[in-house]
């Protein structure tokens, strides 16, 4: 069998009942981190809602027809809905990510599948399923090359995430293992982006993730129509693994069923880049134990494993023109969070700030033989010398329950457009989504439901 053809023989069989009552509530919390930071930079999105209505509007009268946009309610095409709310969940990029293939599944795959199961008025078990198929799919996918196609400069979320919408659209449409494979395939004709955005500060980030999501969707769309795709798109001569990585790795044992990868998610505390989190979240903890501020800095000097620390942008020091660049700047996020205590959303707007940017300049990341996902820290200070703290992550690092991951949105409820009754509704709906149809969701995050 082709991978392609493995992976939808696994997500096409997917039952709920063959998935562990632990992987059902990590879905139902990852919705929850997503769709909360999603809310929590609404604002973000009005770009990608003003295109959503204007090119994908579905006119008067014409909600059976459409998805309903989060927020506002109004109804456009399912297609418009994934890459707008693509755009929103990514808005302040503080949505989940897997890291050990550098995606961002949720961005690339809930989008698709609310869409498809608000016009249909599907239920959130249904929607769940696919989501768990989605993200097993795209993350044994990516493991084949993630890495490799990174360093050669492609955005894995890009790259990657069409296979997570299309998985999990065919799943929640019920489609064939063999229409599925052509949803697969499809999905790799329709992928690609690279990770110049970050270098450059411009703004394809954002709606990378809404771009892949639409496209995986429209392919298993085409697919359940009877479209075929490659039956070995994905391990091919000239399929899509020798395209973006240069070679084809030899087939594994997927183990799918068995080894979880959704287990593997994680959450983000501050809305930057996943490099970011941990070194962030490990210099606010050094300096508030030894009292060390801004001024107190004469340098600081962050070690990264080598593919951390050659990203786009994790190394650069401006000057910067936009979120895309000082989200992704280590040395920008580690001068905040020396500054600030910890990063807020606008905090990433102060390149114009000469005294924050000479700390910037203080601040140099460099490759290291650490862990994947460590980082070691040293800082010169001009009264007491030098400090050192240094972190590997663990299965439990950045991985909330539902309490911790709600608790955080609430600290977030002044960014969110809802009010405090409408978000602990929010809050309920999904985490009681397995009951619950999808439109009742989608009306928790509407700020003034429409009949």
């Amino acid at each position: 069998m082709t991978l392609a053809e493995r992976v939808a023989d696994f997500t096409a069989n997917l039952k709920p009942s063959s998935i562990p009552p632990d992987l059902v509530e990590k879905a139902k919390v990852t919705v929850l981190h997503d769709l909360g930071v999603g809310l929590a930079g609404h604002r973000l999105a009005a770009t990608a809602y003003a295109y959503a209505k204007e090119e994908g509007g579905c006119g008067a009268g014409a909600g059976a027809r459409g998805a309903r946009l989060l927020v506002d309610g109004t109804p456009v095409t399912a297609e418009a809905f994934a890459l707008a709310t693509g755009a929103l969940v990514h808005a302040r990029t503080q949505d989940d990510t897997q890291v050990a293939v550098s995606t961002h599944l949720g961005a690339t795959t809930l989008p698709a599948l609310l869409a498809l199961a608000d016009r249909a008025g599907l239920h959130g078990a249904d929607l769940l399923t696919a989501l768990v198929a989605g993200y097993e799919a795209a993350s044994v996918i990516a493991e084949g090359g993630a890495d490799v196609s990174t360093a050669r400069g492609f955005r894995a979320s890009s790259v990657y995430g069409p296979f997570a919408a299309a998985a999990g659209s065919a799943r929640l449409l019920g489609l064939t293992a063999g229409r599925t494979v052509s949803a697969l395939g499809l999905a790799a004709a329709f992928g690609g982006g690279t990770n110049q955005t970050w270098v450059a500060g411009t703004q394809e980030w954002r709606y990378q993730v809404g771009a892949a999501s639409r496209n995986g969707m429209v392919a298993a769309l085409l697919a359940a129509r009877g479209v075929t795709g490659a039956p070995d798109a994905l391990d091919g001569a000239a399929g899509h693994l020798r395209a973006f990585t240069g070679t084809v790795p030899a087939p594994a044992d997927l183990r799918l069923g068995e080894d979880w990868r959704l287990r593997r998610v994680t959450y983000k505390p501050y809305p930057v880049c996943a490099i970011n989190q941990i070194p962030v979240t490990l210099l606010t903890g050094l300096a508030r134990r030894h009292g060390i501020g801004a001024d107190d800095v004469v340098a600081a000097v962050v070690e990264l494993p080598s593919d951390d620390a050659a990203y786009p942008g994790v190394d650069a020091h401006g000057p910067f023109r936009d979120v895309g660049g000082t989200l992704m700047s280590l040395p920008y996020c580690l001068a905040v969070a020396l500054r600030e205590g910890g990063i807020e959303l606008d905090d990433l707007y102060g390149w114009d700030d000469p005294a924050l940017m000479d700390l910037v300049r203080r601040v140099r990341v460099v490759p290291a033989d650490v862990p994947r996902g460590a980082c070691r820290i040293t800082v010169q200070t001009r009264e007491d010398g030098t400090r050192v703290a240094e972190h590997a992550p663990d299965p439990s690092t950045f991985d909330w329950d539902r309490h911790e991951t709600a608790d955080r949105l609430r600290a977030m409820a002044a960014e969110t457009p809802l009010t405090a009754d409408r978000l602990e509704r929010f809050v309920e709906v999904v985490l009681d989504l397995d009951r619950r149809p999808v439109r009742e969701l989608v009306d928790a995050t509407i700020t003034e439901p429409k009949e």
